[in-house]
């Protein structure tokens, strides 16, 4: 998966995807209509649409098929977020907030830029995270691109010092996160499901690594009072529509003068911790899936998917001695 993130943001100029790039893909190009893609949008949707097939074909363990369609939607949420605010005339600066959703930002605008998958719809299994805060889901997404360029940097045997600041950094995005959306159950499930993915790999590492030095900085993600709350791991059902989650798109907590993140967070942690439990633990639901990967261009077709739930009374398995995040 992270590889395949980090590829797509490859093909990006900040908003603006290289679309020569694109149409020398066969690969990514065979998502295009009529030959190739002629728009921006286009040329987004048909990443989007190659991401999406690439990463369900990798998926070798049936009941991890559904497990992180989330961390697609970041993905495309922090795309559509640069265009939003580039359309609105904003910036991203700290503290800004608007009430626009990612099923908003999506029909405005890349719905009428058709390319082979019909994209939206394949995320339906979790339906109503499209009602999620755009600016929200760009932020979660800044925190799943650092943990990622972890996973992937290690394995690509990383050793600057921007590689292992990355662990800090995830703290900081993790903490102010938290702030502000610590009042919506549902957000607090997302925040955790990256936390479980950081702390799947930060076990793998800190029991077969040799790398002294990253096991050091691969620290808990914690609260800033030191309060660890509990990873979320496989298939969730979310709920954005009730009035806490939407009574948080209207602002963000006042900003600090530090830290690259749009959303700083204020020094109200104490209070705002009792807006939610650090120690509830969410119930996991799984959905089945599919397949492996083919060396030939995809054909742009909605994978199948099951709807049936099973519980999720397993306990968490002991990680491997490598990573078992699914990847292209």
């Amino acid at each position: 998966m992270c590889k395949l993130l980090l590829k797509g943001d490859g093909y990006f100029n900040d908003k603006n995807v290289d679309m020569a790039k694109i149409n020398k893909d066969s690969t990514i190009n065979g998502y295009c209509r009529n030959g190739g893609c002629k728009t921006n949008e286009a040329g987004i949707n048909a990443l989007t649409a190659y991401i999406f097939m690439e990463f369900k074909r990798s998926i070798k363990i049936k009941l991890r098929y559904n497990h992180y369609d989330e961390c697609l939607l970041m993905w495309l949420s922090d795309k559509l977020f640069k265009i939003h605010i580039e359309r609105i005339g904003k910036k991203d600066t700290p503290g800004y907030m608007d009430g626009t959703t990612l099923n908003q930002a999506y029909k405005n605008y890349l719905e009428k830029h058709k390319v082979g998958l019909a994209l939206f719809p394949i995320f339906d299994i979790i339906k109503d995270l499209k009602e999620a805060n755009l600016k929200y889901m760009s932020e979660f997404y800044k925190l799943l691109n650092l943990i990622c360029k972890i996973i992937t940097d290690y394995y690509n045997g990383a050793k600057s010092k921007k590689f292992y600041k990355y662990p800090a950094d995830c703290s900081h995005q993790y903490k102010n996160l938290y702030l502000n959306i610590s009042k919506c159950k549902s957000y607090l499930d997302l925040l955790n499901k990256l936390k479980g993915i950081y702390d799947d790999f930060s076990s793998v590492i800190k029991k077969n690594s040799p790398n002294n030095e990253l096991v050091t900085k691969l620290k808990k993600l914690t609260l800033g009072d030191g309060t660890e709350m509990d990873a979320v791991r496989g298939f969730k059902t979310y709920n954005i529509s009730n009035s806490k989650c939407k009574s948080l798109h209207k602002k963000t907590t006042k900003p600090k003068k530090t830290g690259k993140s749009s959303l700083q967070p204020s020094n109200q942690l104490k209070d705002s911790k009792h807006e939610s439990s650090p120690t509830h633990k969410p119930e996991k639901k799984e959905q089945k899936l599919q397949s492996s990967p083919e060396p030939a261009p995809p054909s742009p077709q909605e994978p199948q998917r099951e709807t049936q739930q099973s519980s999720s009374t397993t306990p968490h398995e002991d990680p491997p001695t490598k990573l078992e995040l699914p990847s292209s």
